[in-house]
């Protein structure tokens, strides 16, 4: 019989909660609700109230279109061409503002180190590489035409890739000997 009682209390609460609505979850506040007034007497089954369909407002329909007039108007005159603006310029590319003695001196490196690559490179033209030989002197193939690639537009990359192939073509030329 307890069980029943706080049974029905539970529910109570939680439907007068419900009811009110809560303000932890953004509810809005419905409209009071009065506490149901339950006799103390005998305990009866608990009725969950099913809450009515929504309604739905019926959609407005829009009037058809008035009908085209049976005249034909004049033609309007052809709106004269918009001229298109120019392409805008391509942005800048990012990279180091270099000095023109910088600059020279890049460009000092990158040909002194991929001239020194390229001689060695033609030096072990006839000979026979071994596989990893053969690898490192595709690498240098690599470096080189990468540093060429970069040459114009990135001078210190350019000199880098050149002294990297430059290094490679050393160590593959002392171990062709």
């Amino acid at each position: 019989m307890m069980v029943d009682r706080a049974a029905i209390l539970v529910l109570l609460a939680v439907l007068a909660v419900g009811a009110s609505g809560c303000k932890v979850f953004g509810g809005k506040p419905k409209t009071p609700v009065a506490p149901a007034q339950r006799p103390v007497t005998a305990p009866t089954p608990a009725r969950v109230p099913v809450a009515p369909a929504p309604h739905k407002p019926k959609p407005v329909i829009a009037p058809p279109p008035a009908p085209a007039p049976t005249t034909s108007p004049a033609p309007a005159p052809s709106p004269a061409p918009v001229p298109t603006p120019p392409p805008a310029p391509p942005p800048p590319a990012f990279g180091q503002i270099l000095t023109p003695q910088q600059q020279a001196g890049f460009q000092k490196s990158y040909q002194q180190s991929s001239q020194s690559a390229r001689q060695v490179l033609s030096q072990i033209s006839g000979r026979a590489l071994t596989r990893d030989q053969a690898d490192t002197a595709n690498r240098i193939r690599s470096f080189l035409s990468q540093a060429d690639e970069a040459q114009s537009k990135d001078p210190s990359t350019a000199a880098q890739l050149a002294r990297r192939a430059e290094l490679l073509a050393r160590d593959l030329l002392s171990s062709v000997r």
